[in-house]
């Protein structure tokens, strides 16, 4: 168990750098919406813009402060490498997204 705690920090360190680059390239006019990075009753937007990431009713938090907020929530493996899928498939789209607007 352990081992597997261990391969799921550097796995956020590694999403945290990622998303702290792919957040750099996003226009300043744009933002990218981040939905299913949670599960509950409580529901909040969030947007990545290449500032951080702005959260509903909080302001603007750091990239690394929300990943390691989001991966608290989580609190156990399975659901943290559900979460850590769930960033990545938005990295992608975020990329998408950036390409698109560079192509136009």
């Amino acid at each position: 168990m352990r081992e597997l705690e261990k391969e799921i920090a550097i796995e956020t360190e590694k999403i945290k750098s990622l998303y702290q680059k792919a957040a750099s390239s996003i226009p300043a006019d744009k933002s990218y919406y981040l939905i299913g990075v949670q599960t509950g009753a409580v529901v909040k937007a969030y947007l990545l813009t290449n500032d951080g990431v702005g959260v509903q009713g909080e302001g603007l938090v750091p990239i690394p402060d929300f990943i390691d907020s989001v991966m608290r929530f989580a609190n156990y493996p399975k659901r943290k490498i559900e979460v850590l899928g769930d960033l990545a498939g938005h990295l992608e789209k975020i990329y998408a997204m950036v390409d698109s607007h560079e192509a136009s």
